[in-house]
Order: structure tokens, then C-alpha cells, then sequence
């Protein structure tokens, strides 16, 4: 399945979305660690000839952004533009290549949202309605208090929570369901009041929901699949997608007249609730990126337009319900014909010596000082590892050291550098291509074809662990060749056995690319081969080997301060 695009197989079109962090602050490692993995996905969806839209951007709407700019007395766009610099930074940093990096506050994105909501409005009725609601209003502050301008005490489990989802028992909830809820702005008792807004009817899409998961959720993460099990099983309910609040994206102003004869005075007050409107920046960006470089953005989007289409969410464990529920129930909604997700890439959490991250604890570890400490390669190699959807990940410098002096200093590092400085020593840089070990093409050929469809299953992890095993195959084969000994008795099979862990070399250099690309672009220079792309490459008539240096140094922890 891995191969089969270089044996004539059609190009697909493959989405990948990247949850869009809130432009409050700055990126830390609990965000590399659930977005890795989308970017080892566009590396390889790129490497195997599919044509990739890698999108997100900075989440700039809703309640974060607006207690933060008051935080630091500056204007919600202000704080937003930002922290989104930051982001586009960090990600760089970091090695991401997406297609486009944007913002909820771009034009394209707002004129997309109004539209999508303008059709989905006028679609009869279906699947959205008007329904007076009470929202929780804070008479000191005299103003309607949005999701997270509220905490309180969870309904269902009895600790703490936001107003918009509990981090405690992963339910979805209303602020207004909320237990001894409080104004996040002056921790004053809001009071219910009542106004109007707009629902979407999930109880009435529950049956598409839940037929469009038991179709799609064997390529879904284990997270993904027990949290959106249980909420399906424990019934959906409609949720509002509208929200009394200043700083978001407008409603369709004559739609919303027209569907729901909202009058000017409702609609000023009124914005798309922000899980209703970030979702759809997957499709938006996506629809930018097409326009920008001549590409047919419903080849991407629309189920109606002939191509092959796959498309991954990826994200952490708590956006499993706004990307899983909530995107699925909002295309259905629309116009029906946008592509539905179809794998659910979703990762646990990351905690800091088994404590959960927190300001207020100090124990929160930037991207920004991480990549400042650490070649970013053995970054993307901790947390590609060691990210997954069963547990959290533990982050401690003792360990992330550890790890990687084990496996790339000791293992794919000193297979490199023994093997090439054994060539240089001996045989001046240089081997004539022979006969070629049936063993080691096999090896080879498995390993692209595993790792390849564990990648393309979304299991990163798995991939990055199938991919070493060749490093340890590598190591293994030269150790049983010894050409320490056969260089003095049998020189042309040492010739011959350190081609073969040459061939080898060359192709770790792609296999681990997705991973390690920095790593694997120095080795492909050193070999003078081409790195990224999926499929088997074997050094054809002489290696002739120039300079080349250490591939990874050992970490002392000892030395590490962050």
C-alpha cells in the first residue's frame, strides 16, 4: 500500500489540519508534542507523490484572547497579531513545513466562515434553529460572559472546570450548567439572562454522526475512538453556535435577518461561537492555498469533484470533540458536500515529572527554549516517540537525554560514523557497487512498506519505532560481518558487507526523514543522494565519500539547563 504510488497508482489529495493554537501565549511542549505528528505526515504524504495541503494558524477569536489582551491591557487583534508571529516562529523553528500558516483574523477566513454559516442558514431549516437561551450575564462587568469567561465546578464529575469543556472528565459542557459559577473577569456570581442564539441540531444528525464513525473510526486514534464512543452513546444534544460576545466572526448580516429575522440591534451583539467557526479554517486555509498556487480547491474539499481524497485532524486529546462531533456535524449542516474527516490523529497529554503543566507552577517548558537547548531533530525524535494516544507523555530532562544517547547517539548516530569513518580509514572513501545482499533488499523493502502504512494509519509513533528496527537490523549486520577481521583475509567481502550497511545508511536517510530531517539531509549529502522521497534507493557504481562529521553528541544532563 506504502509503494504502490510509484507502480502507477493516482495521486491522492491529502488535507492535513493541524489544530489552531490560541494566540495568547506562547507555544510550549505539550503543543510539539500533539503536533508532530502532522507534520510527519505531510513529509511523507510529499515523499510518496500525494499532493498535501498542510494547514492551521492562530486561533485569534474567543474568550482566551480576550482575557489575556485585558491581562496585558492591549486590544484582542493586538495581543492576537502577536502571539501569531510567535507561533509562526516557533513552528519554523521547529521544522514544520505547512502548506500555510494563517489566522482566524485573516479576511479569507472570516468571508469563508460567513458564507459556509449564510448557506447552512438558508438550508430550510434543517439543521439549524433560534431558540431563547439563557446566557450568564455579569452585572458588574455589564456584559454577557462568553465559555471561558466563566469557571465553576463541573456538573458531572464535581471538579473544577472551564466553561466550555471539563479537563476532568472530558465532558462538553454549557457555562450555564456550571456549579457555583464565577466571572473569570472580577470572580463575581453572573446571573442568567436571557437572549436568543442559533443551535445546531446534533440530536437530529446523531444517527449520520454515528453511522459516519463506525464507518470511519478503525483509522482513528484509541482516544478518539472511546471519547467519541461515549458521547454518542450517552446522546447528543444540540449545542449553540452563536455566543453574545465582542471580539469574533460576524454572522451573515441579511441571512441571519432572513432565516431568523435577528434585528441590527441582536446581530451587533452577536458573533459565531468559536468551535463553530475555527473548524472550518482547515477548509478555508485550504481553499487559500489552492487559490494562491493555481491548484482546484474542490478537488480537496468537495465529495462531488472526481480525486482521491484523505484527509487527518490532528490534535491533542481535549479537541477530540470539536474535530470528531462537532467539524463531521457542521459539514453535514452545510451544503453536504465537503469531505468528511477521515482520520482522527489525537494524542494524550504531556506532563512534566508525572505533574500536569501549569503557569501557576512554573513547570511549563516553551518551544521557543526548547529549540534553544537541543538540536531540534532530537526534539522531534523524544516526542515522535514517545506521543500516543493510550497515555500521557512524561517530560524530564533525565529522560529525554536518556533516550536520546541510547538511540541516536548510540545506535543511529555511531552506525553512520563508524561505518563511514571504517571507509575512509581503509579505503580512502571509496567501494565499488557489487552484488547486493537478498537479505538486506528485503529488509529494506519491508521496512518502507511498514512504516509507510503505519504513517499513513496516523501511528507515528509506531512508524518512528518500525523505522529504528533497520538501524538496529544495520547495526546488528555489521557486527556479524566484522570487517575489522575480513579487511586483513577476505578484503573483497568487506568491500562488499560495507556496501551493503552503506545501502542501508542511504535509505535510513528516508525512512527517518518524516522524523529526523536535519539528521537525514546531512547523511544524504554525505552519500550524495536525494533524501525525501519514498522508495528504496541502492548507491549505483562507486561511493566515493568526501567530508563528513559527527552525527549526534552525547547529551549530559548534568550540563542541560533549559
Amino acid at each position: 500500500m506504502a509503494l504502490l504510488l510509484y507502480y502507477g497508482c493516482m495521486s491522492k489529495k491529502v488535507l492535513i489540519g493541524l489544530s489552531w493554537p490560541y494566540a495568547n501565549g506562547r507555544l510550549h511542549i505539550g503543543h510539539v508534542a500533539s503536533s508532530l505528528p502532522a507534520d510527519v505526515l505531510a513529509r511523507y504524504h510529499r515523499m510518496a507523490g500525494n499532493d498535501v495541503s498542510f494547514v492551521t494558524g492562530s486561533d485569534c477569536y474567543g474568550t482566551p484572547i480576550l482575557v489575556a489582551a485585558k491581562q496585558e491591557g492591549i486590544t484582542p487583534k493586538q495581543l492576537s497579531d502577536k502571539y501569531h508571529k510567535f507561533h509562526a516562529k516557533d513552528f519554523k523553528s521547529l521544522g514544520f513545513t505547512f502548506s500555510l500558516y494563517s489566522k482566524t483574523t485573516a479576511k479569507h477566513h472570516n468571508d469563508f466562515v460567513r458564507d459556509f454559516h449564510a448557506r447552512m442558514y438558508l438550508r430550510d431549516k434543517k439543521f439549524i434553529y433560534e431558540q431563547g437561551a439563557e446566557q450568564l450575564y455579569c452585572e458588574s462587568c455589564d456584559k454577557y460572559l462568553p465559555d471561558r469567561y466563566v469557571e465553576g465546578i463541573c456538573p458531572f464529575c464535581k471538579g473544577e472546570s472551564k466553561g466550555d469543556s471539563c479537563d476532568g472528565c472530558g465532558k462538553m459542557i454549557e457555562p450555564e450548567e456550571l456549579l457555583e459559577p464565577k466571572c473569570k473577569l472580577c470572580a463575581g456570581k453572573p446571573i442568567p439572562r436571557m437572549t436568543r442564539q442559533l443551535y445546531l441540531k446534533l440530536a437530529t444528525l446523531e444517527d449520520r454522526i454515528r453511522e459516519y464513525f463506525n464507518a470511519r473510526k478503525e483509522s482513528w486514534a484509541n482516544n478518539a475512538i472511546g471519547l467519541t464512543g461515549r458521547y454518542l452513546n450517552e446522546g447528543l444534544i444540540d449545542r449553540a453556535i452563536t455566543r453574545n460576545i465582542e471580539w469574533g466572526v460576524q454572522l451573515p448580516k441579511e441571512e441571519s435577518k432572513q432565516a431568523f429575522n435577528f434585528s441590527d440591534a441582536e446581530l451587533k451583539q452577536k458573533k459565531i461561537y468559536i468551535w463553530a467557526e475555527n473548524v472550518l479554517g482547515y477548509l478555508s486555509v485550504t481553499k487559500e492555498w489552492c487559490e494562491r498556487t493555481g491548484r482546484d480547491w474542490r478537488e480537496f474539499l468537495l465529495d462531488n469533484v472526481k480525486s482521491e481524497k484523505l484527509h487527518y485532524y490532528v490534535h491533542g486529546k481535549d479537541n477530540i470533540p470539536f474535530h470528531a462531533i462537532i467539524l463531521p456535524g457542521l459539514l453535514m449542516a452545510g451544503d453536504g458536500e465537503y469531505h468528511l474527516p477521515d482520520q482522527i490523529v489525537s494524542s494524550e497529554y504531556v506532563t512534566m515529572a508525572n505533574d500536569k503543566m501549569s503557569k501557576s507552577k512554573g513547570n511549563i517548558i516553551r518551544a521557543e527554549d526548547l529549540v534553544k537547548t537541543f538540536d531540534v531533530d532530537l526534539i522531534r525524535y523524544f516526542f515522535i516517540r514517545n506521543v500516543n494516544d493510550r497515555k500521557d507523555v512524561n517530560f524530564t530532562l533525565e529522560d529525554f537525554c536518556a533516550t536520546i544517547n541510547a538511540d541516536l547517539v548510540n545506535s543511529f548516530g555511531n552506525l553512520v560514523n563508524r561505518t563511514l569513518s571504517f571507509i575512509k580509514t581503509k579505503f580512502n572513501g571509496r567501494l565499488v557497487t557489487g552484488k547486493r545482499c537478498s537479505a538486506v533488499e528485503q529488509e529494506i523493502a519491508n521496512t518502507y512498506m511498514e512504516v509507510g502504512e503505519l504513517i499513513e494509519k496516523g501511528k507515528t509513533n509506531k512508524a518512528l519505532h518500525r523505522a529504528m528496527d533497520l538501524v538496529h537490523f544495520a547495526n546488528k549486520y555489521f557486527d556479524a560481518c566484522e570487517p575489522w577481521k575480513t579487511v586483513k583475509n577476505d578484503v573483497e567481502k568487506c568491500k562488499s558487507d560495507l556496501m551493503d550497511v552503506i545501502n542501508i545508511i542511504a535509505n535510513l536517510a528516508r525512512v527517518l526523514y518524516p522524523f529526523v530531517p536535519g539528521a537525514c539531509t546531512k547523511v544524504a549529502k554525505w552519500l550524495k543522494i536525494v533524501a525525501n522521497e519514498w522508495r528504496p534507493i541502492f548507491i549505483e557504481n562507486e561511493l566515493k565519500l568526501g567530508k563528513f562529521d559527527v552525527l549526534f553528541n552525547r547529551l549530559d544532563v548534568k550540563l542541560v539547563q533549559i
